[in-house]
């Protein structure tokens, strides 16, 4: 971007500052362009949106207030049309759409559509709306709830296992503010099948600089993983239970090539076919970098680089849960 001062370039630049929303106070990491001549600072609308996103992450981390996949999530899982969701809620006649959008709820807003991830608390809505729905309606969406809770009741087991993969499943600056999604994980390895040996080290690290890379870009992660730093450099925090589930469920294979002097290293393959209509275009750009960075470069090589990031120097000790928010704008061993 150029100086509108003095038509130079300005470099782009960003220090730690604190932003204004419904009167409380965000620490950010806050984007600009600086005209070193004049020493004015300038930012345009995609720094704008960093910035702000940063700050409406933290809001709605504060007061749980649900994100706008989450809200999709919800509606699309009870198979409701954004207005019936409203009419049903007594909202505005399209304040869910708006919600979806992005547009942030009020707390009680947020509270309400956070408690009817549940189907018995969404029941006791429908029934409470009974006289604003046709009969047929109202039928068909108890119904479609029923279901759901008998599904739930039957995979009681699944879902208690893959809460022990995610510790960390609420959105939150451990998740890049975003809800863990396995299918998207899978995804991302079947990007990078075919275009290097994915040692689970090395895999580790990749998915790793995903999403920090991506937290960069957009604010969010792009899978939800939490990372912990451990010796190795930063990892999915429960990789080991991560990559069984994705082998039970035959979304990857498992095997084991010999490494040399008796060693042997697990090389993990997706069985699943990569699929960009799951990505929108930014991610795929930073899915390009990060493979274009390492596929020719050892694990050994990816290691030694993670272990400069200060995500992996300030929480290895420990084996801290690493923070999007506070680490991923200093993440450094991709150009993205």
């Amino acid at each position: 971007m150029k100086s509108p001062i003095t038509g130079k370039e300005m470099k782009l630049t960003q220090e730690q500052d604190v932003l204004t929303y419904r009167k409380e106070k965000f620490s950010v990491s806050y984007h600009f362009y600086l005209c070193k001549d004049s020493g004015e600072r300038f930012t345009d609308d995609e720094l704008d949106g960093i910035n702000m996103t940063q700050v409406y992450n933290q809001y709605r981390e504060k007061y749980r207030i649900p994100f706008p996949e989450e809200i999709a999530g919800i509606r699309r899982k009870y198979g409701i049309s954004a207005g019936k969701m409203s009419e049903i809620l007594g909202l505005g006649a399209n304040t869910w759409r708006l919600y979806e959008s992005g547009e942030m709820p009020s707390v009680a807003n947020g509270r309400l559509i956070l408690s009817i991830k549940e189907p018995a608390e969404f029941l006791k809505q429908v029934e409470a709306s009974e006289h604003l729905l046709a009969v047929k309606e109202a039928e068909r969406i108890k119904d479609a709830i029923r279901k759901i809770q008998e599904h739930e009741k039957k995979n009681l087991w699944e879902m208690m296992f893959e809460q022990k993969i995610f510790d960390h499943r609420v959105p939150d600056e451990y998740t890049g503010y975003k809800e863990p999604a396995l299918d998207k994980i899978v995804q991302v390895i079947a990007y990078f099948t075919g275009k290097m040996d994915l040692y689970k080290t090395k895999l580790n690290k990749l998915l790793f600089y995903c999403d920090f890379c991506y937290y960069k870009k957009a604010g969010y992660s792009m899978t939800g993983i939490a990372y912990r730093a451990i010796n190795f450099g930063p990892v999915p925090s429960e990789f080991d239970k991560l990559y069984i589930r994705l082998a039970d469920d035959e979304k990857i294979e498992i095997s084991q090539h010999e490494l040399g002097n008796g060693n042997y290293g697990e090389v993990i393959r997706s069985l699943t076919h990569f699929d960009k209509a799951n990505f929108n275009e930014m991610e795929l750009k930073v899915l390009a970098a990060v493979c274009e960075t390492f596929k020719d470069k050892s694990t050994d090589y990816i290691v030694k680089v993670s272990h400069e990031e200060p995500a992996w120097k300030q929480n290895h000790t420990d084996r801290r849960i690493i923070s999007y928010q506070k680490y991923a704008f200093q993440t450094g061993g991709v150009v993205c």
